[in-house]
């Protein structure tokens, strides 16, 4: 059994926060499939795909995530632009036996702080950025009031309590009431420190609730034990890009233009998986050559704005739109891999003479897609990151078992950050 488990509302969110133990040594894994087999591993990310599903549905799922677990050290993963059931998620884990919760979402490294109660990212108050038109945004930019109603105390520990340390922090949770919540400003990355060795040194059960950032700091019982995972890619990468954020959108727009292939809105809403073939087909014949390929459904905004009116017209709402273009994505993933020919992986498992060198995927639900398009079970951490919160894996399970990956969050990097991962993948980043 894991000594350390997260619970992860979105597969993306999963990555990147097991990253944060990988990268201190800990063989992580991160459990694609909810419902399915979970890997071996002293540090276990299990997926529970709940961002965008009703509360109890969510509720229920991390509730269940938990229960099947003994781990000493609990982690809830909650997005750091508090998309999602937040409350419910928190509550759930909550009732399974802690005592306090320390809750900090921040992530200062990405941009994301909370200051006097109110969450900010890029300097932004939340309820002023694109996150907070998201189908499951946050309904409030000041995170104490996002646990309003619970049938718990909820307190806020100030950025002057933070920034004098854990044993200032330590003093402000001791004795408190069991089952309270605590939410935290964060300006700084010490302050996530602070945080995480105070949770340590109390003697009650804590449930830690973060983004990646408080990850990094939170103490696993024990030595670390990761292997090193050989993570060599030569050749073309597959770019399969999901998230419609202006961020993702700046990195597709920095791709030089021959290495993406667009789906078009009528074909991939008429006929999602003939449509997916057909660009996965493109696809890979670029990579036989050697070169990378990006799909994606939204290379521009005008074109995010045309899909969305287009399924209009025909009826659609909002999440079965999305749902369709999902499904196309998953299509291209699984027509990427499938070129005539044999080549062995690391692992044994046989792949296709022209498979990509390497996956890189953009988009929680997209990726959730993907790799079940393609049988993977579960991803293995390296411990390497191309920049901070993307972190590099390798699949497990399925026909492309072994195969390099990197999975990054929408709003994650910078405008070079797309061709960056893509060129890592193939061999070309020296």
């Amino acid at each position: 059994m894991p000594r350390a488990l997260v619970a992860a509302d979105d597969l993306t969110g999963a990555t990147d926060t097991a990253h944060a133990f990988a990268k201190r040594g800990y063989r992580t894994a991160v459990q694609v499939d909810p419902d399915g087999a979970p890997p071996d591993a002293t540090v276990l990310a299990v997926n529970t795909d709940s961002r965008y599903v009703d509360p109890e549905t969510a509720a229920d799922r991390v509730g269940r995530a938990i229960e099947a677990s003994d781990a000493r050290v609990v982690y809830g993963k909650v997005d750091s632009t508090l998309r999602g059931n937040v409350a419910s998620e928190v509550g759930a884990a909550m009732d399974r036996g802690f005592d306090l919760g320390l809750v900090a979402p921040a992530s200062p490294a990405v941009g994301r702080i909370t200051a006097s109660g109110y969450h900010l990212v890029d300097g932004r108050l939340l309820s002023d950025t694109e996150y907070a038109d998201d189908p499951n945004g946050p309904r409030s930019s000041r995170l104490p009031t996002l646990f309003e109603g619970a049938d718990r105390s909820v307190r806020h520990l100030d950025a002057g309590t933070v920034a004098a340390g854990p044993g200032a922090v330590r003093e402000a949770v001791v004795g408190t009431p069991s089952g309270t919540l605590f939410t935290c400003d964060v300006t700084h990355d010490r302050h996530l420190e602070a945080i995480a060795r105070a949770g340590s040194d109390i003697d009650r059960r804590v449930l830690y609730v973060g983004s990646a950032g408080l990850a990094e700091h939170v103490i696993v019982p024990g030595e670390p034990d990761r292997e090193p995972l050989e993570i060599v890619g030569d050749g073309g990468a597959l770019g399969i890009v999901g998230s419609v954020s202006e961020r993702s959108l700046e990195q597709l727009a920095a791709l030089p233009g021959d290495w993406v292939i667009a789906l078009e809105p009528e074909e991939l809403l008429s006929d999602p998986e003939s449509a997916g073939q057909e660009a996965g087909r493109r696809a890979a014949e670029r990579l036989a050559a050697g070169e990378h390929a990006v799909v994606t459904a939204a290379p521009d905004r005008e074109t995010v704005d045309r899909t969305l009116a287009v399924g209009r017209e025909a009826g659609l709402d909002e999440g079965p739109i999305r749902d369709r273009v999902a499904s196309a994505l998953a299509s291209a993933t699984r027509a990427g891999f499938d070129v005539v020919g044999q080549r062995p992986t690391a692992s044994g498992a046989p792949l296709r003479a022209a498979d990509p060198a390497g996956l890189f995927v953009t988009g929680g639900d997209v990726a959730m897609a993907a790799f079940d398009a393609l049988g993977v079970s579960a991803l293995s951490l390296s411990g390497e990151a191309i920049e901070a919160g993307i972190p590099v894996s390798r699949l497990e399970g399925g026909p492309a078992d072994g195969t390099p990956v990197v999975t990054k969050a929408g709003g994650f990097g910078g405008k070079e950050t797309a061709v960056n991962c893509l060129r890592y993948l193939g061999g070309d980043h020296e």
